[in-house]
């Protein structure tokens, strides 16, 4: 290499240092948005543990939460039920107390157990199922604030309970005012044993429900 080559290229890595600090002064422009004394991973490090705090102080309002939602839920239904949701459909004459209805296959000579009902401040279908294959097997109307007695089929069953104000047929049962429920434990029928219903909310009560939110099937 000659004088006039090393001289060349001398100057070519001065052009090329020269574009070099250029290219350093915006990559300190754009290190700005970092804190001069903590920045980088240790500036990322206390994100992280921002969020972490954020997620222990949503754990810690949860379980208050979850008691408004157990509050918020019986108070829901107890509204329907008692026909404080709009219904401006026309309704029909609701059964008279004692009237039932029964699934296909269920012979009437069969019914020897007993089941009453006493009604709140609604009307009232009491159902029972078979547990496994959910037939219907029988569905008693019982009028608001009435008791009625009548006879079911031996056997164990998971009774539903459909209330509301304003009946609407078998298809759409109270419309808006429709509240169901199932009771948590089955219910045993022995031609000896029945049972009786009282649907009046009590503290103390001891047939222990739980919400069913898809609508009753027609019957």
């Amino acid at each position: 290499m000659g004088l006039d080559d090393r001289d060349y290229m001398r100057e070519r890595y001065r052009a090329r240092s020269g574009a070099t600090k250029w290219s350093d002064r915006a990559g300190r422009v754009e290190g700005a948005w970092f804190d001069p004394v903590n920045r980088g991973f240790d500036y990322q490090k206390g994100r992280f543990r921002g969020a972490r705090r954020g997620r222990g102080s949503l754990l810690r309002w949860l379980p208050f939460a979850l008691s408004l939602l157990l509050i918020a839920i019986p108070a829901y239904y107890s509204l329907k039920r008692e026909g404080w949701l709009p219904d401006t459909r026309p309704g029909l004459a609701f059964p008279e107390s004692g009237s039932v209805t029964i699934g296909p296959g269920v012979r009437p000579k069969s019914a020897t157990a007993r089941l009453t009902v006493t009604t709140s401040n609604a009307n009232a279908v009491v159902q029972l199922f078979e547990p496994e294959s959910g037939r219907h097997i029988l569905s008693l109307y019982v009028r608001k604030n009435e008791q009625t007695t009548t006879v079911v089929p031996p056997g164990t069953y998971r009774m539903k309970i459909v209330e509301g104000q304003r009946w609407h047929g078998p298809k759409d049962f109270f419309g808006s005012s429709t509240t169901y429920e199932a009771v948590a434990q089955l219910m045993t029928f022995t031609e000896t044993e029945g049972h009786q219903i009282d649907l009046n909310r009590r503290p103390n009560g001891n047939l222990p429900t739980r919400p069913n939110w898809s609508a009753p099937a027609p019957l």
